[in-house]
């Protein structure tokens, strides 16, 4: 009896673990450029996922131009390292933080991926 019972104790409080996992776990943001320049302000100081095309890009400020199909926005990623492949007109998606530099919009990259993986395999 006593084994029961404190194998039931052990599943209850694996049980509300888990619960507690998934109340605390937020969804994270994920938009296109167009998307997050209509409305920029709802998203400033959160952490967001953010999918575009290289407009233009500068190693040297470690900074990039990212575009949709009509905004654009700038891009500090010196938090993080640029993937090979992220070159002028590709698409990458950028995880970071949104923040307002004077009058301007800025994400600072906290991680850069390139294109869908499933773009890069061959076609049959």
């Amino acid at each position: 009896m006593e084994r029961r019972v404190r194998i039931l104790i052990t599943f209850g409080l694996i049980a509300a673990l888990m619960g507690l996992m998934l109340i605390s776990v937020e969804p994270e943001v994920d938009l296109s450029v167009d998307q997050l320049m209509e409305s920029p302000g709802e998203y400033e100081g959160e952490t967001l996922r953010l999918h575009g095309t290289v407009e233009s890009l500068d190693r040297g400020n470690q900074t990039l131009i990212l575009v949709g199909e009509t905004d654009s926005i700038s891009i500090d990623y010196s938090g993080t390292s640029l993937p090979t492949g992220a070159d002028e007109g590709k698409s990458i998606s950028v995880r970071g933080e949104l923040m307002l530099n004077g009058d301007e919009w800025v994400m600072h990259a906290y991680e850069i991926k390139t294109g869908c993986p499933s773009k890069y395999e061959a076609e049959a």
